[in-house]
């Protein structure tokens, strides 16, 4: 990682969203299978409510691994991927979807700067998928552009891992095994950059087949940090809590869903609710 600089220039823009592309390409076939234990269904309930009546837009939707449970909800969802062999899957799978089915679609973009020309009442980014924006004026700019697509009236979720409670922060490097057997063994290696909040993974497997390398590059950013965020897009924190059923959030939650809403006059010194250290 590099210290804080000058804003980048669209060509360095464009260089970070090529390298985001390449390495979650090189993820995508392998993606649903490394996601099989997580389930999504209690996350989609929760954004279902949060969507109402309107349709939702993720960013980073990947294959549709959250969004499709929300569509059977009846929430459409429209979504932005850096990764077109990402979202070629998900197109493979919204054909097999059955007629009457909210729909499901995406389309490259990125996350950090877009404009759709619409607004919808939920826009939602999971699974600490917000941290693949690896620079701090990145991850501004998606609340940014986030807030700028929000109805009067709606939601930015954010899900994400707690760093140090997580273990994502917790050590300078360190290498952790995650599967073994008689013939293949899985293991993630990682080095933490705590100066800029930066940490680099790479994912390596081997067995019969071969092997594989499946890079990640993260900037991680605490809870107080999006939140600061969120002032400077004009949000305010409506409310957090530890999980998708609503655990209060403390001094030692894992994980946090983060509820942000326009600010208003009225309400820009009321405290959150759900947000206790």
């Amino acid at each position: 990682s590099r210290p804080p600089g000058p804003p980048s220039t669209t060509g360095e823009i464009m260089k970070d969203l090529h390298q985001q592309a390449a390495r979650w390409d090189q993820w995508a076939p392998y993606y649903d299978e490394d996601t099989r234990n997580q389930d999504p269904s209690r996350a989609a309930a929760g954004l279902s409510d949060l969507a109402g009546d309107g349709a939702a837009l993720e960013l980073g939707i990947g294959t549709g691994r959250v969004a499709f449970p929300l569509a059977e909800w009846g929430t459409a969802v429209f979504g932005l991927d850096a990764s077109q062999e990402m979202i070629r899957r998900l197109e493979e799978r919204q054909e097999k979807i059955p007629e009457g089915r909210s729909p499901v679609q995406a389309r490259i973009g990125d996350m950090a700067r877009f404009d759709l020309g619409t607004h919808y009442p939920l826009v939602y980014v999971i699974a600490s998928t917000f941290f693949l924006l690896t620079k701090q004026e990145d991850q501004v700019s998606c609340f940014r552009s986030a807030a700028r697509h929000l109805t009067p009236e709606g939601r930015f979720v954010v899900e994400a891992a707690v760093p140090h409670a997580s273990g994502m922060a917790s050590e300078r490097q360190q290498m952790i095994v995650r599967e073994m057997s008689e013939e293949h063994l899985k293991w993630s290696a990682f080095v933490h950059d705590p100066v800029h909040q930066i940490v680099r993974a790479q994912e390596v497997r081997v067995g019969p087949e071969g092997y594989r390398l499946l890079p990640n590059v993260m900037r991680y950013a605490y809870p107080a940090e999006l939140d600061l965020m969120a002032q400077l897009a004009g949000l305010r924190l409506e409310r957090r809590t530890a999980d998708w059923e609503g655990s209060p959030f403390t001094a030692t939650s894992t994980h946090h869903v983060s509820v942000y809403s326009h600010q208003a006059a009225d309400n820009e010194t009321s405290p959150p609710t759900g947000a206790s250290a």
